[in-house]
């Protein structure tokens, strides 16, 4: 071995210095680095105890992370050290190594960890761990074996080994941080596809009229929800249609959207008892779901019986009820005019024991189209911050009733999309057409 302050020592040094760093950077494991870190410095200055602690983004403290030598288990991970608070506190905040050759005589440093592991420190070194001038840390070593303090050489080899590790710590975090943003976009991709799942793939067979809907979330999942179900009455060969809105969007929405999905399809299936009632069944048992977390949902169910026979060429008779939802739209193109379709009750979920109302109205003349939807259509705001407005979703609607179902609710899809530009959508959308044929 070369003689001490030679250039051949010094030489060796370097040598092991990159040795060490290339095994601190073989790794993207956050723990595994710290680790290594710890030990590699140990080793390679003769230090009996050593410690590395990071800083706690929020506060600004120093959080003890690795601890090793005779009394670590004494010092439990996490213990918190303020920030300028011993040595290492102000290695933190002047960002420049301190090198302690009697500990008990310098004045920064804190005895608390030695009363409370019963250790005795004589010298230290500590560094900052530092990213493009930012400190993400300190390492320490504690008192060197051979009983001599800790000099300028030992110094000079552990900031290298600092300098390398941490760039280490900070890939390794970025890699950690890559694989939580991949898990999560794998997982909302995997909620993405089973909320679509919950979505109609297609229309049932509806005589007399044709069908369409649709529902666009804002982000992966949503809270809206649309469905066909059976006639709330057993007798009927109708159908019913059901248009509904979470508060929020994204996972939570998306989660209570899928219970109240399974409360109504339940109850549906059932049927009996009316619309009114099946709603206030709904309502008690989403509250169960919604406790006191302020989530809630609107709701507008729509019954449609078949077609009148005997020459009445009408749609068969519409009833309907709703939860809180707007008015659903109805287009007759032989006057050009609207009707809303209107019935009192607060959203589902509020609380539990609400009475809900039900009300009906003459079936659809041919070519009347009957609209139900989400606010996240009228609600949609443009370039400019103005909303899309229900009198721009009329006139799309009057623009393109001649047309189908299907297309109907492509043109009015269109129109939202147009107005909205660039902008991205605020709101999950749902539509849901109707349209009456001769």
């Amino acid at each position: 071995m070369a003689p001490p302050d030679t250039p051949a020592c010094r030489a060796d040094n370097l040598k092991r210095c990159f040795e060490l760093c290339a095994l601190i950077t073989s790794s993207l494991d956050v723990d595994e680095v710290l680790t290594r870190i710890m030990t590699t410095s140990r080793q390679a200055l003769a230090a009996e105890t050593c410690s590395l602690l990071l800083t706690d983004a929020d506060t600004g403290d120093l959080v003890f992370t690795v601890a090793q030598g005779p009394v670590a288990d004494k010092l439990p991970r996490g213990h918190v050290l303020k920030r300028g608070q011993g040595v290492a506190g102000w290695v933190q905040v002047n960002g420049v190594p301190a090198l302690v050759p009697d500990a008990y005589a310098d004045a920064r440093f804190n005895p608390e960890v030695d009363r409370r592991t019963g250790y005795h420190t004589r010298s230290i070194l500590a560094v900052p761990l530092a990213v493009k001038e930012r400190v993400i840390g300190v390492a320490a070593l504690i008192n060197r074996t051979d009983g001599q303090p800790f000099d300028l050489d030992d110094q000079e080899v552990f900031q290298l080994i600092a300098a390398q590790a941490a760039i280490a710590i900070e890939n390794a975090r970025l890699h950690h941080h890559l694989l939580e943003k991949q898990r999560l976009e794998f997982d909302m991709a995997i909620a993405a596809s089973v909320h679509n799942d919950l979505m109609p793939h297609a229309p049932p067979p509806t005589p007399g009229f044709d069908l369409a809907g649709a529902s666009i979330s804002c982000d992966s999942t949503g809270g809206d929800y649309y469905d066909y179900l059976p006639h709330p009455d057993p007798g009927s060969t109708g159908f019913s249609l059901a248009v509904g809105d979470v508060t929020g969007h994204g996972i939570g929405a998306a989660l209570l959207m899928a219970s109240a999905r399974a409360f109504i399809r339940g109850r549906a299936e059932r049927g009996e008892g009316g619309l009114a009632s099946m709603l206030e069944n709904v309502n008690d048992l989403l509250c169960r779901d919604t406790g006191d977390s302020g989530r809630f949902m609107t709701l507008f169910w729509l019954a449609v019986e078949p077609a009148g026979g005997d020459g009445d060429n009408r749609g068969g008779a519409l009833s309907y009820a709703k939860a809180g939802h707007d008015p659903a739209l109805l287009y007759n193109p032989a006057d050009q005019s609207f009707e809303e379709l209107n019935a009192r009750g607060v959203p589902l979920g509020v609380a539990p024991g609400w009475r809900y109302e039900a009300a009906a109205r003459a079936g659809m003349a041919p070519g009347e189209v009957l609209v139900l939807a989400t606010d996240g259509i009228w609600e949609c705001r443009g370039e400019n911050d103005d909303m899309y407005g229900k009198q721009r979703l009329r006139q799309a609607i009057a623009a393109s009733a001649s047309l189908g179902a299907k297309a109907i609710l492509e043109a009015v899809l269109a129109s939202v999309a147009e107005f909205r530009g660039k902008r991205p959508p605020n709101d999950d959308m749902t539509l849901v057409v109707l349209k009456a044929l001769a």
